[in-house]
């Protein structure tokens, strides 16, 4: 009667893993000299916390690149990872963009493995604040328009398969006779933890499925 009583209290404890949501909350800012992007995750019901941080993003021209510096902690244990400063030049890119069709050829349609993976992410509140002044009135209000146009352009690509539940709200404020650039958001996404298990359980079936592609991505994997 006893292992009745364990195995009915496993099933329930495996169902309660299975059924919880892995949050993901977003948000940036960048504010004349001060940036930052925080990444938040949190799983089983806050048993597991891990934060990513990027406190420093700076542009140094087209030859230099971006150079940014993160962290990373993890709140339960209260661990403090800093990382060295890091510059995301011409190459970085190029390198990324080869490895990412490494990665693509060697998956069995990748491309609808992650529609897949993204139309099980539900957005339960986005927020995105921007104000823009460069000077002149006229210019001001053409900057303003084209802001406006990107943003809704890039979230109605975005919200085609991810699925929104929250209204966004969305602000694009002009700012005259100032040379400014203001912009700030926050994004919370949560997905199922049996949707994630399964995707990445479909995700390793479709690299075996191609020909060495489990050795072609241990290889780019583990070289970035």
């Amino acid at each position: 009667m006893i292992w009745a009583w364990i195995a009915g209290a496993v099933a329930v404890l495996i169902f309660a893993v299975a059924q919880s949501k892995v949050k993901i909350c977003l948000s940036f800012v960048h504010m004349e000299q001060n940036d930052e992007i925080r990444i938040d995750f949190r799983s089983l019901f806050g048993l597991i916390r891990y934060r990513y941080i990027v406190p420093l993003l700076r542009f140094q021209g087209w030859l230099e690149g971006l150079e940014l510096k993160s962290e990373k902690t993890n709140p339960n244990k209260g661990q403090y990872q800093g990382e060295p400063k890091h510059k995301i030049d011409f190459n970085k890119i190029k390198e990324a963009i080869d490895n990412y069709r490494v990665l693509l050829d060697n998956c069995f349609k990748f491309n609808q493995w992650f529609r897949r993976l993204l139309s099980r992410f539900h957005c339960t509140e986005l927020n995105w604040k921007t104000s823009a002044g460069i000077g002149d009135a006229a210019e001001t209000a053409v900057v303003v328009g084209t802001i406006w146009g990107l943003k809704t352009s890039l979230l109605g690509y975005i919200f085609r398969t991810i699925r929104l539940e929250a209204k966004p709200e969305l602000q694009v404020m002009p700012v005259f006779n100032q040379n400014v650039f203001i912009t700030e958001g926050i994004c919370r996404l949560h997905i199922r933890f049996w949707h994630l298990a399964a995707a990445g359980i479909q995700l390793l079936f479709r690299i075996l499925k191609v020909k060495g592609g489990l050795r072609a991505w241990k290889k780019v994997l583990l070289r970035t």
